[in-house]
């Protein structure tokens, strides 16, 4: 019995090394299509309107960074509540690294488009592709905790149905903000400000 507490704790361990492998490579990426255009001749003035003209990009750089930074922090701290992992959660956390490796084109699709009159578009896109991550993480949620049989014993009821209802909380706003930016596409990357609150409330 003890032997099987080991080998668990091990497989656990190694599909929490490969997602923080994911999560670094996602966080790499984003910085990757920031830069100016190299010219010769350019001067001070030149070359300092062309960095200000990049806002846009610094701006969907910021906003990706921290997501995927909150995304890795609640994706540990599921992890702490697990003993053992079994298929059906390791492919549900796989489609979740596979949406946030892909996660440097919504951002620079919105770097490219804020500052332009497609923005509700840009910003829809965005927060939608957050709707889909709150999605995977509710089906890894789901993954883990349907049976309780991969959950760590002194893990309670009432911690569960917590974990469930913040996942659900989740999803649910990710859904409005993203309603929101096609209306005033501002307003939702401000509510999404006020989430960052609300999650490291919870971390």
């Amino acid at each position: 019995m003890e032997i099987t507490g080991v080998q668990n704790h091990k497989e656990t361990m190694r599909i929490e090394a490969f997602s923080d492998g994911i999560f670094c490579v996602a966080i790499t990426l984003l910085a990757i299509d920031i830069g100016v255009e190299v010219k010769d001749n350019i001067t001070n003035a030149q070359l300092e309107k062309s960095l200000l003209k990049l806002w846009p990009y610094y701006l969907a750089y910021f906003l990706s960074f921290v997501n995927v930074l909150l995304a890795w922090i609640g994706h540990h701290g599921l992890f702490k509540n697990l003993k053992s992992t079994d298929n059906f959660l390791m492919i549900s956390n796989g489609m979740l690294l596979m949406l946030v490796a892909l996660l440097p084109f919504p951002t620079k699709t919105l770097g490219l488009y804020l500052n332009t009159d497609a923005i509700k578009t840009a910003v829809g896109f965005y927060t939608g592709y957050f709707v889909i991550i709150s999605l995977a993480f509710r089906l890894l949620w789901y993954a883990a905790s349907h049976k309780r049989n991969l959950l760590i014993n002194d893990l309670t009821e009432q911690q569960i149905k917590q974990i469930t209802r913040n996942e659900n909380i989740g999803l649910v706003t990710n859904i409005i903000i993203t309603a929101v930016a096609f209306i005033n596409p501002w307003i939702a990357l401000t509510m999404s400000f006020a989430m960052w609150i609300y999650w490291i409330g919870l971390s």
